[in-house]
């Protein structure tokens, strides 16, 4: 379990882990860091300090991960040794430790973050950090016309910044998410080990599927457990946005047979039932933000894409600092993960009155529709039908 979701999970190479005693252990809580001395381009060939370039035949060698042998033309590359974490290699390549899984996401042959091999071909990629700054125009909604202005997207760091994970890796993972339709249920969980006598299911429990490797599953395989609760709607207009689906957690495939198989729950986000249907296991990426100054109640309107609250997790009716609240906007508006918003009330609509700013929101999830945002920070609570302006 916390080899999937620890926020900063260490690949460790066979059988030395945390080689050199300098790589601290997973963050259980965002920590700040130092960002880059500059924007990082993407890296140059270096066989001084361990970076080679492609095209290159990669040496045979023990290993569990079943990476290519051949790294492609142009690919900046590092051969894993003995001691090396993915931590470590993001320090040294990429300039803050905090950016590992940008390599792990690069590298989708590494089936753990916990372990890589000496001999491991691993592809450095540029760097990838979210900060406020000028992006593509959002495409507007019924509350703010289309070109309202550019978004807060992913850009370089610069000097002196401090970097901070916007959420905990599985705070995320277990968030839960507005889709427009229903999706694909027919794998579903049918039974348990427990049979009648126990109706909620938790870590460690074991349960059963309702099909086997006639649908494809293996020994192995990790799937997220998923279930429907109500629809979506607009707080003012009363208007359809989709269906909310909860996260229960996620198991993995113990044992296959032609039309069952059996899982643990390797983690439960919350309490799973019989019924609850599967998705195979999809790792998420934490944005990193840069820190600022949090906004006031005379920080003035940007002037961007404006949004609605339309639904909080736990189906909570006012929300407050670390908790994650949906938006009425999406990638069709120009929302990246990583963009930052200000949550604000206007208690006279029909009145020209000022608006009062409750606090700032980060998107850590973005559907075409729907954007999935954590609070970072707030001075009172938030509800419902109140805005959130990009910024």
């Amino acid at each position: 379990m916390g080899m999937l979701c620890g926020m900063a999970a260490l690949s460790l190479v066979l059988g030395h882990a945390d080689a050199r005693g300098d790589a601290p252990p997973p963050a259980k809580k965002p920590r700040l860091v130092r960002a880059p001395a500059a924007a990082q381009p993407a890296p140059a060939a270096s066989p001084e300090a361990g970076l080679l370039r492609g095209p290159a035949t990669v040496p045979a060698h023990w290993s569990r991960n079943h990476c290519p042998d051949s790294i492609p033309e142009g690919a900046a590359y590092y051969i894993v040794v003995k001691g090396d974490t993915l931590w470590d290699i993001a320090r040294r390549f990429l300039g803050n430790p905090y950016l590992w899984p940008q390599i792990w996401d690069k590298n989708r042959c590494i089936t753990d973050a916990h372990w890589i091999y000496p001999g491991d071909a691993l592809i450095i990629p540029e760097v990838n950090v979210v900060a406020p700054g000028p992006g593509g125009a959002g495409a507007g909604t019924e509350e703010t016309p289309a070109g309202g202005g550019p978004t807060g997207a992913r850009g370089p760091s610069t000097p002196g910044q401090i970097l901070f994970p916007s959420i905990e890796e599985t705070a995320l993972q277990c968030a839960s998410y507005v889709v427009d339709g229903r999706e694909d249920e027919s794998l579903r969980l049918v039974g348990s080990e427990q049979g009648a006598t126990k109706v909620a299911f938790g870590d460690r429990d074991i349960l059963y599927l309702n099909k086997g490797s006639n649908a494809g599953v293996k020994a192995g395989d990790v799937y997220t457990l998923h279930h429907e609760t109500y629809a979506v709607k607009h707080p003012d207009s009363g208007k359809a946005i989709g269906l909310k689906i909860e996260v229960t957690g996620w198991v993995r495939v113990i044992l296959v047979q032609e039309n069952t198989a059996t899982v643990m729950v390797e983690q439960a986000c919350a309490d799973i039932h019989l019924g609850d249907y599967l998705k195979p296991f999809e790792r998420v990426q934490v944005p990193l933000v840069v820190e600022h100054s949090r906004p006031t109640r005379l920080t003035p309107p940007s002037g961007k894409v404006v949004g609605t609250v339309v639904d909080m997790q736990d189906d909570a009716s006012i929300a407050g600092d670390r908790q994650i609240v949906t938006l009425n906007l999406g990638t069709a508006n120009g929302i990246a993960p990583g963009s930052l918003f200000v949550l604000y009330k206007v208690m006279y609509p029909s009145v020209p009155t000022p608006r009062i700013v409750l606090g700032e929101a980060v998107a850590v999830a973005v559907r075409d529709r729907t954007t999935t945002v954590r609070i970072l920070n707030s001075n009172d609570a938030i509800m419902n039908g109140d805005k959130a302006e990009l910024q």
